[in-house]
């Protein structure tokens, strides 16, 4: 069974997430989109910590990115090959590193098509940052990460 923790309306980029073990009343309130610009970029996140992309989901959205979140690797390969995010924010995963594969398989179905690759993980040594690199990761985030630099990063590689 899989966890499926987006819902994405096309025309309006509307996302709602159901996050598992909460309440319908006490899921976050997402908005739509604040600008044409930011609307049409989808940004894929995939963690399986529900409370963590549930968080993540909502910070994208309030800064007005349509967002599609799993906590499955599969279904987000599934994701993307119905359509292609702008950007993609993937928790590698302990123990087997799951992540560093999805990295190269999103390239594959990207093609030649931009795509902007960040591997979040806990773990911040110099050989896993390589790792993620020699993966096809373009960016690789220690968590915790700030809005700050979520915003700052997306707001100057998705134009």
């Amino acid at each position: 069974m899989t966890n499926t923790m987006k819902s994405n309306s096309p025309d309006t980029g509307r996302v709602a997430v159901a996050t598992p073990g909460l309440h319908a009343s006490q899921q976050p309130d997402l908005g739509t989109a604040k600008t044409e610009a930011m609307q049409h970029k989808c940004v894929l996140i995939v963690d399986r910590d529900a409370e963590t992309l549930a968080g993540l989901t909502f910070l994208l959205e309030s800064m007005g990115y349509g967002v599609v979140a799993t906590c499955d690797n599969r279904e987000a390969l599934e994701i993307a090959q119905r359509r292609l995010p702008d950007a993609a924010l993937i928790d590698v995963g302990a123990p087997q590193l799951e992540g560093l594969s999805v990295a190269h398989a999103l390239r594959e179905i990207a093609g030649k098509r931009p795509l902007l690759l960040i591997a979040l993980t806990g773990w911040g040594q110099p050989q896993y940052r390589e790792m993620a690199l020699e993966a096809g990761y373009d960016v690789h985030w220690v968590k915790p990460i700030g809005a700050d630099q979520v915003n700052f990063l997306l707001s100057m590689t998705l134009v």
